[in-house]
């Protein structure tokens, strides 16, 4: 018998859900393999495609989803929409995910998987969590368990098996990591997606064992289901799976491994977000450098308009204010002389003053950092 098991988990999340599609797809890239598969509302969804091994079927189904295809709403809902049937018929009907379960869903492969799936949920009234595992739901009722799991109260219905109501189980925990452990789990991948629910940092951040998986970008409304962002997140989630197992370098954005330096790779990537690149590229030293100096040379347009009609900010103004002060010059601002603004003007700066001490006062340096970040990265790389 295998001593140390592992576990992959699989955190709540509605539409952000692709994002687990895309870290799948790296995690099989990488020949990674797991004894159990956790998930919670739609983490159990997912656990269930990776258990049953149709990972084709999961990016097949992510790529194509729309709202109308899992609740019983107009496809151009938003929020207040599944408000309104909150106050109606207490949340929205979930007749559409009953219909893809049916058509995706192998639940004689997901229990002769070699992967034990298990699922977390959430009784009502008493609030209690309810984790099964794949040998406690009785057979042929896999679906209902994962429409427990998967109900977003009180955006969406309660759910009732056998008499027991259940809802989300986010509401208990959106990242059950514990449940794995418990189950003898000695190390788990944890994905998480900064949804609505409860989570506990002390459960997943910095504990041995346990490599987290987390979104740096916003995935978008959970409750809406959107092809075109649907694509989007699958391709961050498996970019940052692969910089998470050292494929590949960056932070916000991805690059070759080596392209840079430690250092130069963090003020890259700030220069990157400030100038708004395409982070769902794989850049290599060359390429980013064509890209950002592009991209830097349309900002200078911008840059030239706003010293003409007096919109820059003048660095000087900032050297003998308290850091309240500087805040708030900062923020009157920040409509007129936008990241992208300062961070040039910055640049300019450095280049035009090399022994000035302003930038080097520490609460401009904490207020500017990105920026900071930013225009020596163009600088070293004579764009400035």
């Amino acid at each position: 018998m295998k001593k140390d098991k592992t576990a992959l988990v699989l955190g709540g999340g509605g539409s952000r859900g692709a994002y687990e599609a895309g870290v799948w797809q790296a995690l099989t890239e990488l020949d990674m393999h797991f004894d159990m598969v956790v998930g919670v509302s739609v983490g159990a969804l997912n656990a269930a495609m990776i258990a049953q091994g149709d990972a084709d079927s999961m990016y097949e189904l992510w790529k194509s989803l729309g709202t109308e295809m899992i609740f019983d709403v107009d496809p151009h809902a938003t929020t207040k929409d599944f408000a309104k049937e909150f106050v109606k018929q207490g949340g929205a009907g979930i007749s559409g995910l009953q219909k893809l379960l049916r058509e995706f869903l192998d639940e004689e492969a997901v229990r002769r998987s070699p992967i034990e799936m298990g699922l977390l949920t959430t009784e009502i009234p008493s609030m209690k969590g309810c984790p099964f595992w794949i040998g406690d739901i009785p057979k042929g009722r896999l679906a209902d368990y994962i429409i427990a799991s998967a109900s977003a109260f009180p955006a969406v219905q309660y759910h009732e098996i056998d008499g027991r109501k259940y809802i989300d189980g986010g509401y208990t925990n959106n990242l059950p990591v514990p449940m794995a452990q418990e189950h003898g789990a000695a190390s788990c991948v944890a994905v998480y997606m900064n949804a609505p629910g409860r989570y506990f940092p002390k459960q997943a951040e910095g504990v041995p064992g346990v490599r987290l998986i987390r979104s740096k970008w916003d995935l978008g409304d959970f409750l809406v289901f959107d092809p075109k962002n649907s694509r989007r997140t699958v391709r961050l989630g498996y970019q940052h799976a692969m910089k998470e197992f050292g494929v590949y370098d960056g932070e916000f954005f991805t690059f070759i491994k080596g392209s840079f330096d430690k250092k130069t790779l963090r003020n890259a990537d700030a220069c990157a977000q400030i100038f708004a690149l395409d982070p769902l590229v794989l850049y290599g030293r060359e390429h980013f450098l064509d890209r950002l100096a592009d991209a830097v040379a349309a900002a200078r347009a911008d840059v030239d308009i706003a010293v003409r009609t007096d919109h820059i900010l003048s660095l000087n103004t900032l050297r003998n204010l308290d850091p309240a002060g500087a805040r708030d010059i900062l923020r009157d601002v920040a409509d007129a002389a936008n990241r992208r603004t300062l961070t040039l003007t910055i640049a300019d700066y450095l280049k035009s003053h090399p022994g000035d001490s302003l930038l080097r006062h520490r609460h401009i340096a904490r207020l500017l950092h990105r920026e900071l970040a930013g225009a020596k990265f163009l600088i070293q790389a004579g764009l400035a």
